[in-house]
């Protein structure tokens, strides 16, 4: 069902195209068309149809089991032991550095 804003685009489109568009003889008028009146028809529809209105609520959250909050948790306990061994071994390596920099 067309809305006051539909019809004042297609009233206009008239206007300026006439009421019959051939795209045989100005395959560009359509082009010009939605250039022009783009705005006026991405507008998202609301609930009564019209352009405009709220957004409406996100969806709901998907439900996570145990069993995959456990993984996760293993998951990031690997990560952060890998992370802690690369900086002890690298750690290690610079008190090395330093004891070896005192007794020359």
């Amino acid at each position: 069902m067309a809305n006051s804003r539909d019809l004042n685009v297609v009233a206009e489109s008239k206007r300026r195209y006439g009421h019959v568009i051939d795209l045989d003889k100005s395959p560009m008028a359509i082009i010009e068309i939605i250039h022009n009146f783009r705005h006026l028809l991405d507008e998202v529809a609301g609930p009564d149809g019209t352009g405009g209105g709220p957004p409406g609520p996100p969806p709901p959250p998907a439900e996570i089991g145990n069993v995959t909050v456990l993984n996760l948790l293993l998951e990031l306990k690997r990560d952060v032991q890998a992370i802690h061994d690369k900086h002890l071994v690298e750690l290690k390596r610079d008190i090395q550095a330093i004891h070896d920099k005192i007794k020359a």
